[in-house]
């Protein structure tokens, strides 16, 4: 019988799922950077053999540009450690890498205006012995017992 992962590497490995390939290895070589500059990516796509970035500030494409050397470094050792990313042959054709700012934002988050927090009746009633040898573990369980008995009272 197969593993999930064997599963799951057969159905990337199929030419209508080649999309999901690109996204884990998009998602590796993102995890793989520092982390400010993986937060400054909003999405990367291949095209005409150059990589593109999106990236949502204008400071952070200065910074892409410093650290080409370092983005092809990582895109190589990448294809050479991980094996769903060496198979696929527009990673290997890349030559260039660009940085744009996109016009495309993320949703704005949404603060949550009140957080429930779920309460269970505790169902122990605090009738137990204590075998604890040392003292301080002893004190512990007595505090544990007290706590139950206060949730009865």
């Amino acid at each position: 019988m197969k593993s999930s992962k064997e599963i799951i590497a057969q159905l990337t490995s199929k030419p209508y799922m080649r999309k999901i390939s690109y996204h884990h290895c998009f998602n590796k070589l993102k995890s793989l950077l520092p982390k400010h500059l993986s937060d400054a990516i909003l999405f990367i796509y291949i095209k005409n053999n150059t990589m593109f970035f999106a990236l949502n500030h204008p400071g952070m494409k200065m910074e892409f540009q410093y650290k080409q050397n370092l983005l092809k470094s990582l895109l190589q050792n990448l294809m050479k450690l991980d094996p769903q990313c060496s198979n696929l042959e527009d990673l290997k054709s890349v030559k260039q890498i660009k940085s744009f700012i996109s016009n495309k934002s993320l949703p704005p988050i949404q603060n949550i205006s009140s957080i429930t927090v779920r309460r269970y009746k505790e169902r122990a009633r605090g009738k137990f012995i204590n075998f604890a040898t040392d003292r301080e573990i002893k004190k512990i369980f007595e505090q544990i017992r007290k706590e139950i008995k206060k949730e009865h009272a």
